[in-house]
């Protein structure tokens, strides 16, 4: 990787000397506050280096403005959370109630059927006296 870098930095730097033989004209630049005599490649490498620099700051803003968003995202992140947490522990509390609640519902019907198997026997019991009477 650093074989390729090195090579790909030669290569640039190559490429910007033949780019700097190729343009020695002189150019007059007329800006704001007045005028500037420059070689074409230095008014190319000025305007490169200008270029350069406004993407650094644009990408410093751009990193601030990452950093703030993800705090924002941080509290976030922790209210939904804690919002599970809370959300968790009423799951468990409703899941033992409900457990509580199948419990007693199956005791009530097993008691139920307990009676009704006593009064089953009670009205066979009942009947058997009844046909034995007759």
């Amino acid at each position: 990787m650093r074989k390729m870098f090195l090579f790909l930095a030669l290569l640039i730097g190559i490429l910007i000397a033949v780019i700097a033989i190729i343009n020695q004209e002189v150019v007059t630049v007329n800006y704001l506050l007045g005028t500037v005599s420059l070689t074409l490649f230095m008014l190319i490498l000025v305007s490169a280096a200008a270029g350069a620099v406004l993407m650094g700051f644009l990408g410093i803003f751009r990193s601030i403005h990452n950093y703030v968003n993800s705090q924002g995202d941080r509290g976030y992140k922790k209210e939904l959370e804690r919002r599970i947490k809370l959300l968790e522990s009423e799951k468990e509390k409703l899941e033992a109630e409900l457990n509580k609640q199948q419990k007693e519902r199956e005791h009530a019907a097993a008691k139920a059927y307990g009676d009704l198997e006593n009064e089953k026997k009670k009205l066979e019991d009942e009947l058997a006296n009844n046909r034995n009477k007759v």
